[in-house]
């Protein structure tokens, strides 16, 4: 293509560039030593032989072009030094996309968790349509909601409107009859526990990033709820929870950093549980476990499950169905499948392609 071409050639003028100035550096180099040697011929003041003097004078010479080296390929990283620096000044200067309160309302209850979606609507900045349009939901104290959908359906999206990641452009989001806005950002942090579909680890220690969700807890609570996500075999080490997990999570697998995730979510000791795709990755079995770990420490919880798997759906108190940024269904499990319509459709597909 065009742009494939037009990266190709200015990768091939970097290239005659960073030649063009070796060898010049190279030619000033010879230049220098070869003057020197030519001045130190006839003797340095009274000595007619200056041997090592002659030889002292060339080789610091030779250390101080070989230090310069670098320089001669410095100015041409320049433009891309300006820009990198261009993008970091305008992300240090942009203004949030959501600005928090600084208190939350006494009267705030923070027991129990009640979620009420009313007519929410959002568009991403800049896109011409809608991910999210007229989606009305109510969600009780311990309910156990399930929202289901097709890969770009505006899942995720939800997600994010809850943690006020972004605000909606349309409706309101209600906590405990309280407007998300009303929130102060540690009062509505300690009200969620979140599992996104990329689970962040740091480059810390097994202990620390466990931490972050529960501060106060022991080593013992973090051990067991290492071995109840079934990651038993990073204590088998002699580093134990002192284990270097690496940035990014290097020495784990996917499904290891997955694991991780649900053990901080279910650590901290918060009313409203968001799930999103919390058994991705997962083998078979794996899953089965993680999914019955997840009923029996959210029992009393209100949890929000976001996936397009369907197992184990039928346990739960309500499935909702988004198709094109819209809620078209919901209901329990036997019931939707009665009613024969797209979660039916979903269960087909499911059925037939097992």
């Amino acid at each position: 293509t065009d742009t494939e071409q037009a990266w190709l050639t200015q990768q091939q003028r970097q290239a005659r560039l960073t030649g063009l100035s070796q060898a010049l550096m190279l030619l000033c180099t010879g230049f220098t030593v070869t003057a020197m040697l030519w001045l130190a011929a006839a003797g340095i003041g009274g000595d007619t032989q200056p041997g090592a003097l002659i030889a002292l004078f060339v080789f610091a010479a030779l250390a101080a072009f070989e230090a310069l080296g670098p320089v001669t390929g410095a100015f041409q990283h320049m433009g891309q030094v300006i820009a990198s620096a261009t993008r970091v000044d305008q992300i240090l200067r942009q203004q949030p996309a959501v600005v928090f309160t600084t208190t939350t309302p006494s009267s705030a209850s923070t027991a129990t968790a009640t979620l009420s979606l009313q007519r929410v609507s959002f568009t991403y900045p800049g896109q011409p349509l809608p991910v999210l349009q007229d989606i009305t939901l109510d969600i009780a104290p311990g309910e156990h909601i399930a929202l289901l959908g097709r890969t770009g359906c505006g899942k995720s999206t939800l997600l994010q409107l809850l943690t006020r990641a972004w605000d909606c452009d349309a409706g309101d989001i209600t906590l405990n009859g309280l407007p998300l806005a009303q929130w102060s950002e540690p009062a509505l942090r300690g009200m969620m526990s979140v599992v996104p579909q990329r689970i962040h680890i740091f480059s810390a220690t097994l202990r620390d990033n466990l931490l972050l969700a529960a501060p106060q807890a022991s080593d013992a609570q973090l051990s067991q709820q290492l071995e109840q996500v079934g990651l038993g075999n990073l204590l088998e080490t002699s580093e134990g929870l002192n284990a270097w997990i690496g940035e990014g999570g290097r020495q784990l697998s996917g499904g290891e950093q997955r694991r991780l995730g649900l053990a901080r979510a279910l650590l901290h000791p918060a009313p409203l549980v968001l799930l999103d795709e919390p058994t991705e990755g997962l083998d078979a079995d794996t899953e089965q476990k993680i999914l019955h770990l997840l009923r029996e420490h959210t029992h009393g919880k209100t949890v929000l499950i976001i996936t397009h798997r369907l197992h184990d759906l039928a346990s739960l108190d309500r499935i909702c169905v988004l198709d094109n940024g819209r809620l078209v269904e919901q209901g329990r499990h036997a019931d939707l499948l009665a009613a024969r319509g797209r979660y039916w459709q979903f269960h087909q597909h499911a059925t037939r392609q097992a």
